[in-house]
């Protein structure tokens, strides 16, 4: 990328920090929901300390989630700081890792055509746009990882939205989109998009050996991000995904 692009990133993510920073602030509040009392902080405690020979059931059925996009949280709750400062910092923290992959798919979606403001525009609109979406708004100034568990899929995104696409960025993709469905198993629903994707942008030419080629990315990324807490599971529960797939591992 130019200088030019480099410095627009970087003034759109610290503004974007700003800005989400400003929701916690403005509220004079961390919000603290639920899950966060019932399981968010937990998570993040055994992140950093697993308590196994000590807890049951501690959070319930949400205490065997992957813990380490929360261990964050927990340590913000341990460090000399008001809700509020704590909340900020989380906010700005999450708005700065997603808006590089945004504004990075609007550069490809989006190519400078005559005028550069204008661009330059457009492409903050497309931020903007992607800001105001409902998971984000929801999550802004709050204690949900749901931005979090989603930016390698916004980098997968960015990745295949870049012309001329090649089995190399396919696979990375693929891997990224792994390691998001690691972060947040739901994520793994996404994985047929990939598939389209490079369906509509190699057809006719999507054999199965590339269809296997991503296949397999996406499993390294997923097995690479969810070992050191699948491990765990296995070697306690003799379930990697406790408590969910009990009929084919038990318990």
């Amino acid at each position: 990328m130019t200088r030019a692009l480099w410095i627009e990133l970087s003034v759109l993510t610290l503004l974007a920090a700003v800005l989400a920073a400003a929701v916690p602030i403005q509220a004079g509040v961390w919000a603290w929901s639920w899950d966060a009392l019932n399981h968010h902080v937990y998570l993040g405690l055994i992140a950093q300390s697993p308590r196994w020979h000590l807890d049951l059931l501690a959070a319930n059925s949400q205490g065997y989630q992957y813990p380490y996009l929360y261990w964050p949280i927990y340590l913000l709750t341990t460090l000399p700081l008001t809700g509020v400062q704590a909340g900020a910092l989380w906010s700005a923290f999450q708005a700065a890792m997603l808006l590089p992959p945004v504004w990075l798919a609007s550069l490809y979606l989006i190519p400078e055509q005559g005028v550069r403001a204008q661009a330059v525009f457009q492409r903050l609109a497309a931020c903007a746009l992607a800001g105001s979406s409902i998971v984000v708004m929801a999550a802004v100034g709050t204690t949900s990882n749901d931005p979090m568990a989603a930016v390698p899929l916004i980098w997968a995104v960015a990745i295949m939205a870049r012309p001329q696409p090649s089995d190399r960025r396919a696979g990375a993709a693929a891997a990224l989109w792994g390691v998001g469905t690691a972060f947040k198993l739901s994520n793994g629903l996404a994985l047929p998009l990939l598939l389209f994707w490079w369906w509509q942008a190699q057809r006719p030419h999507l054999t199965l050996r590339r269809a296997a080629c991503i296949a397999v990315a996406a499993l390294v990324g997923f097995v690479v991000a969810y070992a050191p807490w699948g491990w765990q599971l296995w070697r306690v529960k003799g379930n990697p995904f406790f408590p969910m797939f009990t009929g084919i591992f038990g318990n």
